[in-house]
């Protein structure tokens, strides 16, 4: 299939000396490069409910369907991951937000400054959505990206539903920055998608609570944190000083 579809295994394309002999030990879990001729092996790996791992703007990361209980079984499973600690999800666009939470309180073109962007949204979750029942029971609060990526817009847009989305390491270990640094989570992805060495500074994205009107609350700074408050300020939003629930997404 990958032949197919123009999606070469990287064992040699990008890969010089030690690295080209790392990536082609993983002979189960095909790696392949994070283009547009290979958005369709993506979607079709999400449909058959494995997982996958792709290159966001902040760092690799761990996709699966978040409107399949199988596949958020899989994620939790593969990050060693506590069920109680929530996942964020990832769309294609700003306008895609909506579909799965409340963003009538919003200024008008906040999200499409905001997105696509380094930065994980808070807001409270839509109470009817095709989100699988298993994604963060009992949480009414939502994470959810639009990272700065062609490859992960186009496979979001073409998938069509919403992609639950998480770090590329297990629970406790360091992020990711090149597929190589998680190559012991190989196994658990139907396909890994390579696009190179990410360039940040390994912060992750930068959480923001906007559930409540007129006001914003940092829950964990990352890439590009300032410039993300400079522009909620220009839409008149005040950093809140009141307590709110803490939620820990990685």
């Amino acid at each position: 299939m990958a032949s197919a579809l123009g999606c070469r295994v990287l064992c040699v394309s990008r890969a010089r000396g030690a690295r080209a002999s790392t990536l082609c030990r993983a002979s189960r879990t095909r790696v392949l490069p994070a283009t547009e001729r290979c958005v369709k092996e993506a979607v079709e790996t999400l449909r058959r409910e494995q997982i996958i791992a792709i290159p966001t703007d902040t760092l690799y990361g761990l996709a699966a369907s978040a409107c399949s209980a199988n596949s958020i079984k899989r994620l939790y499973a593969a990050k060693q991951r506590a069920s109680e600690v929530p996942l964020a999800i990832c769309v294609g666009d700003a306008e895609d937000v909506g579909k799965y939470a409340q963003v009538e309180h919003l200024s008008v073109g906040l999200l499409e400054d905001l997105l696509p962007g380094p930065i994980t949204l808070l807001l409270h979750r839509k109470t009817s959505s095709e989100l699988s029942a298993t994604l963060n029971p009992g949480l009414s609060l939502l994470g959810i990206r639009v990272p700065d990526s062609d490859f992960v817009r186009a496979v979001s847009r073409e998938f069509g539903q919403a992609i639950a989305l998480t770090s590329a390491n297990q629970s406790g270990s360091p992020s990711t920055l090149d597929v190589q640094e998680f190559e012991g989570l190989w196994d658990k992805c139907g396909v890994v998608f390579d696009g190179g060495r990410i360039v940040s500074s390994r912060l992750g994205s930068t959480i923001v609570n906007l559930s409540i009107t007129g006001e914003y609350s940092i829950k964990r700074r990352g890439d590009e944190c300032q410039a993300i408050e400079d522009k909620l300020c220009d839409y008149g939003l005040k950093a809140s000083t009141s307590p709110s629930p803490a939620q820990s997404i990685n």
